[in-house]
Formats: structure tokens, sequence, C-alpha cells
């Protein structure tokens, strides 16, 4: 422990630094005056100070404060030795930032005891003046990382003005980094895709994921990938990324370039819900799957509803924040409430429906990331005119039962069309009339499974329960797939035929249904330029028009 002695009596300083050395004190240091004391504190950093009072060049009360300020944040203990007895002059000892004193003749025990006292004070002092040195390194390091992440968010997580004229949005992070996800790019169809999702938790460890999210986004619906094939590609991604505790509920949505035909994949996420221009819920596009990032690649699901819209309709998304959002009374806001808002009042803006979620919440903190998402059906402005290839062809594929048990061809089949020039920006309607037809030729032609048995849950699954038992036991038949391009046209051409008892195509002349189950005419019809049913049932012709 240094100590600093400073007295204009020489005989002073010999007794303290006497008595200090007995004590143990080794560490001991004289100055005879207030400039030499100063100099002197600059140069040896004392942990404790004994001052006279009165000498000659500047008091003790001079000097005192200046030791006090150039010790910093660290507590220096001054200790006035005084031959005044007088209260005033004790109390302005204190008052100049003294924090103890001793009387002359000094008394060993008292004065080593003050010291020993005063010097757990200072090593005190000193922890916690490297402990808040070290909170303010790690804050000024937090602070720097979290601008660096943020210049990175905001460059990477970009809504694309484009496609984003057609959507009303907010999002509303719970914290400084945003667990919900919320991206939007358009198809090379002319269409759009959108994403909603909210990650596990909020802030950054749960952002950190939307990073190789928007990357594999943006690139897949630049090459006007299906939905299914976006959701189960991110799911792959996220199942090797993402802690075991933590997932990624998301829905992923394409609508086509008339604005009214939606493929929605949804997985843990809350309802998506259509409306009528008067308020009323036309659709609910309910959570069908898992979060993505939870089930491996064999054990994940990436069927797509398919739904006919009108134009005028109001597609609305949320995450749970928002209908989960409680006040000051702990009340929540729930799904009801927000819904009858809209039945009052189907136009209501996205920030009108702020105000009012604002309004509901009062001052009660807002736990958890909060994404509201608008988008009026209607055709889009998007339009891509591709360079097609000037070299035609013809494709045939033939499947028999043992291929048939094997293979899901229409995967393979999309990415070999697609990948020629021009071809890329029908991948998403391919697959998904590819997928339609080709169900239905081995479903309900070989199989001879009935599609009404879906539209009840345990019909559903007694349904693939029935066609997986069946597709094993399958010994016979075939589905061919023929694809042919006429550049000069610019008509693609799939046939699919099959050996299958076919079916009464009168009653798909005048198929009106929207569910799109069964055969899924409605569907089809809207996505290609023509669709055409040979007599028998046993085989259909699809036409699509590259614009």
């Amino acid at each position: 422990m240094r100590i600093l002695v400073v007295d204009d009596e020489s005989l002073n300083r010999f007794l303290l630094v006497h008595m200090l050395e007995e004590a143990g004190y080794k560490d001991c240091y004289e100055a005879e005056n207030g400039q030499e004391a100063l100099k002197l504190a600059e140069k040896i950093k004392p942990d404790l100070v004994l001052l006279d009072i009165v000498m000659p060049d500047m008091s003790g009360y001079d000097v005192a404060p200046i030791l006090k300020k150039k010790a910093g944040g660290i507590y220096l203990p001054v200790i006035f030795i005084t031959a005044l007895d007088d209260q005033s002059s004790l109390a302005k000892c204190l008052e100049v930032g003294g924090d103890d004193f001793a009387s002359k003749p000094f008394d060993k025990v008292i004065l080593t005891a003050k010291i020993r006292a005063h010097g757990r004070t200072r090593e005190l002092s000193k922890k916690t003046f490297e402990q808040k040195e070290e909170l303010t390194y790690y804050r000024n390091s937090v602070e720097r990382e979290h601008a660096i992440v943020e210049h990175i968010f905001a460059n990477a997580l970009t809504i694309n003005k484009k496609a984003g004229r057609y959507f009303d949005y907010r999002l509303a992070p719970a914290s400084s980094f945003n667990g919900d996800l919320f991206l939007i790019e358009p198809s090379p169809s002319g269409g759009l895709y959108f994403l909603m999702g909210d990650f596990t938790g909020h802030g950054l460890a749960s952002a950190i994921g939307a990073l190789p999210v928007t990357r594999a986004f943006q690139a897949m619906a630049s090459k006007g990938l299906a939905v299914s094939e976006m959701a189960a590609t991110i799911n792959h991604t996220l199942l090797s990324l993402l802690p075991v505790d933590m997932f990624f509920a998301a829905a992923i949505v394409e609508v086509a370039k008339n604005g009214t035909h939606i493929n929605v994949w949804n997985g843990g996420m809350p309802d998506l819900i259509l409306i009528n221009r008067e308020g009323e819920i036309r659709k609910h596009f309910e959570s069908m799957h898992m979060s993505l990032g939870i089930l491996d690649d064999g054990e994940f699901d990436d069927v797509v509803e398919h739904f006919q819209a009108e134009e005028g309709d109001r597609l609305l998304g949320y995450s749970d924040g928002l209908v989960e959002l409680t006040n000051a009374e702990e009340k929540m806001l729930g799904e009801e409430a927000f819904y009858r808002w809209l039945k009052n009042e189907p136009d209501v803006t996205v920030t009108s429906l702020n105000e009012r979620i604002e309004k509901f919440r009062g001052n009660a903190e807002q736990l958890d990331d909060i994404t509201l998402v608008s988008f009026y059906c209607k055709p889009l402005e998007l339009d891509v005119s591709p360079n097609l290839t000037s070299l035609p062809f013809e494709i045939h594929f033939a499947l028999d039962a043992d291929k048939l048990k094997k293979l899901d061809p229409v995967h393979d089949i999309t990415m070999m069309i697609a990948s020629q020039m021009g071809l890329d920006t029908l991948r998403s309607d391919i697959s998904t009339v590819l997928s339609e037809l080709f169900n239905n030729a081995l479903d309900h032609g070989l199989l001879k499974l009935d599609s009404d048995m879906k539209k009840t849950t345990d019909g559903f699954f007694e349904y693939f329960e029935q066609r997986l038992e069946r597709l094993q036991q399958l010994e016979s038949g075939f589905v061919h797939i023929d694809v042919k391009l006429d550049p000069d046209t610019r008509l693609l051409t799939i046939e699919i035929s099959d050996s299958g008892q076919g079916f009464d195509i009168s009653k798909v002349n005048n198929a009106t249904d929207n569910d799109c189950f069964g055969r899924g005419i409605p569907l089809i019809r809207e996505i290609c330029h023509d669709v055409h049913y040979y007599p028998g049932g046993t085989r259909v012709k699809v036409d699509f028009l590259i614009k």
C-alpha cells in the first residue's frame, strides 16, 4: 500500500513514517508542501494520503480536492492530520473532500486502524472500477457488434421494391433485432412470392437464422421454384443450422400474375385469412405442417394448398405476437377481436390497425415481435419477357409399376424442363400442374382411390394410408409423361396417360369447384393456356403459353 505523507514539519513527517513502518507499511513517501505533494502523487499514484492542513504554499483544504479529482473514479482516502480541534475546522476537512482526520499528537493504534479501514475501501473501489471498465469495454464491443449486424441486416433483409408496392405491412420488433421475418420477391413468371416467418423467441439470437433464409428464398424466387421446393429447401438448411430448441414457423405464398391464384405452404404460423370486400372470411389457410427446422428430409411434408381468389379479395397474414398481445390488465387481444375489426371495416389500412393495436396495448410492454401483412388480389404488373430457346424438343417418360413404387418423378422432370432457356419462368406452374396430373393418374387411375375421402381430417389420413398400401401392392400398370416444346408457337405441351380404367370426362368439363380436391381441374385451367381431356379419361394434355 503506497502512503503519501504531506506536512511542512520534517519532525511530523519523520514520526508518521516511522510509526507507519513499524505497523508494516513500508511503501511510504514524503512531501513537505502542497505543490510537491501534487507532483509526487502524479508520479507514485498513492493509495492513501495523510495531509496536513496548515502549510505555507497551499493549505490542505486546497490540496485535497485536487488529489481527489486526479484519482478519477477510484476512491482515494485522504486523512487530514491536524492540531486543530474546533468543530468548524474539522467539518471543513470533510467538506473539501477529506474522508477522515487524525489529531496531533498521533495515536498509533487509532491511526493504523483508520488506515486499514480506508485501505479496504480503496481496494474494493479499485475492483469496482476495474469491473466498470470491463463492463464499459464489453458494452462498447457489443454496441459495435450490433451496429455491424444491423448494417448487414439492413442490406440483406430488404423488401423488393417492385413487388413490395402491392403490399401494406408493418414489422414491429420487441427488441433491437426482429425474430419475425417478411420477404417479398417477384417470380420469373410475372407473379410474386412472399414469406412470413417467426423464429423461436426474439432479439439477436432469433434473428440470426434470417440471413440464410433470406438468401435461400431470394435465390429460389429468382429461379421460379415451386412453393413446395422452397419449403423443403429452407427446412433442410435450418435443420443443420439451428440448435435443437429453436425452429422457424413460416408461411410461404406464391401469387400468380393474375393476382388471384394463390399457393400456400403454412407450417406453424397463425391462419392466413382471405376476406372479401364485405369483410367476410372466404378462406382460412391453416397451418397444416410442422415448423421449419424440425423434421428431417424423409419426414418433411411439402404439400401445398391451392386456392382461386377473386379480384378485390384481401389476403392478410400476421405473427402470433399480434393476437397474443396483452394490455396493462393482462387481457389478450385474440383473433376474435382482430377479425371483428376487419369485419367492421374491411378496407382498414395496416396503419389504422397499428393505431388500434397500440391503443389496446396502452402502457404494457410489447413482449413479442409483431408482423402484419395485407395484400389485395389484383393483376400484377411484374412482366418478365424471357428469351426462349429456339431448339424444339420432345421427351418421353415411361413409368411402370416398379418405377412408380420407387420414384416421384415430378421434381426431376420439372428440373429438366426448367433448365432450358426461357422455361425457368414456368417452373412453379409446371411443378404444380405436373404434380396434380401425375397424382391424379396414379391415385385415381391406377390405385383407384376416392378423393372425397380427403374432405375430412380422418378421411385425409385414411386416404394416404390406403395410397401407401395399394402402391406397395401394385404389380402392373403404367403412367406415361410426354413433354414437347414448340418455340414458334411458344407452347409447352405436357401430356399424361395412364393404364387405369378412366372416368367420365363430362364431369371434368363441368368442374367449377375451387377446393382443388380430387382432380383439381379449376386449378389446372387457371394456370394453363389450354386443358384437354381425351375420351375415356386416361389421357390429358395441357399447354403452357410462354409469354
